[in-house]
């Protein structure tokens, strides 16, 4: 029995995709092996076949992270003309901030 091989085409209607991708993939030296005569791409039946057997994933198990404990916005209770105070008094808005929430 001989080996089947797909056109892009045809590998690309059955995983649902544009040609283009498959052609992207070359060039970036991703997806199954093909073999190229001329112009003409083929993909082995056998390679992709085994390139979607190694492609499963099973499900990782959920892990919760524990949240982060949020840090106060120091600059909340600040308004618009202290902020241009303190830049035309030369100090920085989020100095003048600490030191005034301090």
């Amino acid at each position: 029995m001989s080996e089947q091989f797909l056109s892009e085409v045809e590998l690309a209607t059955r995983w649902g995709m544009s040609s283009k991708t498959l052609t992207r993939w070359r060039c970036d030296r991703r997806g199954p092996p093909y073999v190229k005569l001329g112009k003409t791409v083929r993909y082995a039946m056998s390679v992709v076949l085994e390139f979607e057997r190694n492609g499963l994933r099973k499900p990782a198990p959920r892990q919760i992270t524990p949240a982060e404990p949020s840090t106060p916005d120091i600059t909340q209770n600040m308004t618009v003309r202290d902020v241009v105070a303190s830049l035309r008094a030369g100090g920085g808005w989020l100095s003048h901030t600490v030191e005034s929430q301090s």
